[in-house]
C-alpha cells in the first residue's frame, strides 16, 4: 500500500511543470463543500454526505497538512486532461464511488489500486480506461518493521528527483439532492523495486515514464493492452528512504 504522500503545495510550480491550469469549476465545488462542512449543522451535513452520525464535531474533509502530507480523505492536486486543456483539480485521496449512498467502510482499501487488479476489481473496472489522472508528490510513506522490529513509519523518495508522479484513477460523487460534489482518486501501485522491498515494503506507486503522460491522460485514444504496457514501463529511478520520528 501507499499509506500517505507528501505533495508540493506550490500550485504555480505544478502548473508550469505539467502545463496545467487550475479548474475554476473544481475550485468552486471544493469551496462549496468546505463551506457546508463548516456552516451546516453537523447531523445535517453527515446525513447529506452519507456519514455515520458522530457525537463530536468532526471535519471529514481536509487539505494537506502544513508540510504537505496527504492521508486518506485529504485533498490533493491531481492532473487531468479535458480535451485540449490540461487542468489541476483538487481531489480526495480515497475513492468515493459515484452513486454511493454512504462512505465505503475504512477496512476496504480504496486509496490504492493494484496494477494486477485493474481489470478484476469492480471499483477499478468502471474507472480504468475512462477516468485517468496523475498525482504529483515528493515522498510517500508506509509502516514497515523498524530496526527493533516494531512498526515504524518510513518515507521513500526518488534519488536526484525533486518531484515524482503516479497514475491514478478518479471518480466523482454527487449528493442525492445535487447540492454537493467532489472528486476522489486512488493511486495505482505495483511491485516495489529492490531497494524498497529490502526495507520491508511490498508495494510502490508507479512512477510513470514522462513520455507516457499524455497518452495516459487520454485513454480514449488507446486500447487496454497498450495502456497496461505503459504502466509497466516506469521511470528509471533509485529510491532513498528516511525514518520518520
Amino acid at each position: 500500500m501507499c499509506f500517505s504522500i507528501a505533495v508540493d503545495k506550490n500550485i504555480h510550480k505544478l502548473s508550469n511543470f505539467f502545463g496545467a491550469q487550475l479548474s475554476p469549476q473544481n475550485t468552486k465545488s471544493i469551496q462549496k463543500l468546505f463551506t457546508a462542512q463548516k456552516e451546516m449543522p453537523q447531523r445535517d451535513f453527515e446525513k447529506l454526505i452519507g456519514l455515520k452520525a458522530s457525537k463530536k464535531r468532526s471535519e471529514p474533509f481536509k487539505f494537506p497538512t502544513e508540510d504537505g502530507k496527504v492521508f486518506p480523505h485529504y485533498f490533493a492536486p491531481v492532473i487531468v486532461d479535458r480535451g485540449e486543456q490540461r487542468l489541476i483539480e483538487e481531489m480526495r485521496y480515497r475513492i468515493r464511488p459515484f452513486g454511493s449512498k454512504e462512505e465505503v467502510p475504512s477496512k476496504f482499501n480504496l486509496y490504492n489500486a493494484r496494477l494486477d487488479s485493474l481489470l478484476e476489481r469492480k471499483t477499478w473496472q468502471s474507472l480504468f480506461m475512462r477516468n485517468h489522472g496523475l498525482i504529483p508528490f515528493v515522498k510517500f510513506y508506509e509502516w514497515v518493521p523498524g530496526p527493533d522490529q516494531k512498526a515504524k513509519l518510513i518515507s521513500f523518495f526518488p534519488e536526484n528527483r525533486e518531484t515524482m508522479w503516479a497514475p491514478c484513477l478518479w471518480d466523482e460523487w454527487i449528493s442525492k439532492d445535487g447540492r454537493l460534489s467532489f472528486k476522489s482518486f486512488a493511486i495505482i501501485t505495483d511491485d516495489p523495486p529492490l531497494e524498497i522491498e529490502q526495507m520491508g515494503h511490498d508495494r510502490c506507486p508507479i512512477f510513470l515514464k514522462e513520455e507516457f503522460i499524455e497518452r495516459w491522460l487520454n485513454p480514449q485514444k488507446e486500447n487496454t493492452k497498450e495502456v497496461l504496457e505503459m504502466l509497466k514501463h516506469k521511470e528509471a529511478v533509485t529510491y532513498q528512504y528516511s525514518w520518520v520520528d
